[in-house]
């Protein structure tokens, strides 16, 4: 399984990154939403892990992604519960959350599981 990360915060960009490659997924990662539609375009990735700072996607954006049957995982501070949800996402994880409920959250969607360490 393939898995777009999107995240500005450098610690949560390391602890995820290193869960997914520890999980046994392969990763990119993307630092905008211009970069993540261009990465979405030029790659096939099965799930994109973001934490919604990239705003929202336009409605062009949302049918190119919604298209493409990536599954779309945000990440939610708690504090901000209150907020609207992207239409474009499929679950949400709320921070401060562990590798554990992260494993959860990709092996939910169902595609691929990981490979045995």
């Amino acid at each position: 399984m393939k898995v777009l990360i999107h995240d500005e915060r450098p610690d949560a960009l390391e602890f995820l990154l290193g869960s997914i490659i520890n999980f046994g997924y392969t990763a990119g990662i993307a630092k905008n939403n211009p970069e993540i539609m261009s990465m979405l375009s030029d790659e096939h990735y099965d799930i994109v892990l973001t934490n919604g700072s990239y705003g929202y996607f336009k409605e062009d954006q949302y049918s190119r992604v919604k298209s493409s049957s990536v599954f779309v995982i945000g990440i939610k501070d708690p504090m901000k519960s209150n907020e609207a949800m992207d239409p474009a996402v499929d679950l949400y994880l709320y921070r401060p959350f562990g590798a554990s409920e992260l494993r959860q959250a990709l092996v939910r969607r169902g595609k691929a599981l990981p490979r045995s360490n």
